[in-house]
């Protein structure tokens, strides 16, 4: 054999290695998205799981004891979620996570003793910080690149995720006060902030994700708005609330399982993709 053709042979065994090496780390690298995908799904569980367990704890604060084995469900799904979660080796290693294992377990011990708004406040602390940790989670994986068709999809995992957040505070917030049929200044101007947040959300891009994911039921926008007209004329403008506590919570509960039902169909859609290439 010449030089040449050595040489030749060369060249084209260290190309066929370099396409070989080059496919194996896309190939891992998608596969890292997905488990990342899988994660911000447990992540978002355990929002809900907290959000709901702020709801029921504060019911349970305001006398109703009904709610206890729901409650007692609910813990079970956060620890479910938790376990999953910790599993992941990007949330594991990350501060956020730390400040949560050592949060939760203080809180599930000692909300009992809390009054509403500390119990309120100690569980949207936790919310928040649980959203942030899910926004370095999609950013670590490269979650946006998973879809080629919506430019803006990570509009899913933020502002979406924030503005479900925001409802469920104003959800436990304007239960009590409903409750209560009375609001001191300092409740009604927490509501307007809150107002204020949800009514800035991206209504074009709400929409838009509507009619992709959800076409059969894409009615958020008119949910969302007559849930704002809601708050702002029944709950900031009378110091004395008549809507009833069963009403209010039913259709700000309407429009936050919405957000939801649009995030897990768009989590499906991406999901769909991965098996669409397989």
């Amino acid at each position: 054999m010449n030089t040449s053709v050595i040489i030749a042979t060369s060249v084209i065994s260290l190309l066929l290695i370099s396409v070989a090496i080059s496919w194996l780390l896309a190939k891992r690298r998608t596969q890292q998205q997905y488990a990342g995908l899988a994660a911000l799904k447990q992540l978002k569980n355990l929002v809900v799981s907290l959000q709901k367990h702020r709801g029921l704890s504060c019911a349970i604060l305001n006398g109703d004891q009904q709610q206890s084995t729901a409650l007692n469900a609910q813990q079970k799904q956060i620890v479910s979620a938790h376990l999953s979660l910790s599993e992941d080796s990007f949330v594991s290693r990350q501060a956020r996570w730390d400040s949560f294992n050592q949060h939760w377990p203080r809180l599930q011990q000692n909300w009992p003793s809390n009054n509403l708004e500390n119990n309120i406040a100690q569980h949207s602390l936790m919310i928040k910080n649980l959203l942030f940790l899910s926004q370095d989670l999609a950013s670590f994986y490269c979650l946006s690149s998973l879809s080629k068709q919506h430019k803006n999809i990570d509009f899913l995992w933020f502002e979406l995720l924030e503005t479900a957040e925001s409802i469920g505070q104003v959800r436990a917030l304007g239960s009590g006060l409903a409750a209560a049929k009375q609001s001191s200044s300092v409740e009604r101007i927490r509501l307007a902030f809150l107002h204020n947040k949800i009514a800035q959300i991206d209504s074009q891009s709400l929409n838009h994700f509507a009619h992709s994911f959800i076409p059969n039921d894409p009615a958020y926008q008119p949910l969302l708005e007559q849930l704002l007209d809601t708050i702002e004329v029944e709950l900031i403008n009378k110091p004395q609330p008549t809507i009833s506590v069963n009403e209010y919570f039913q259709q700000a509960s309407k429009v936050l399982e919405g957000l939801y039902q649009l995030f897990d169909a768009g989590i499906a859609h991406l999901e769909a993709q991965r098996h669409a290439k397989h």
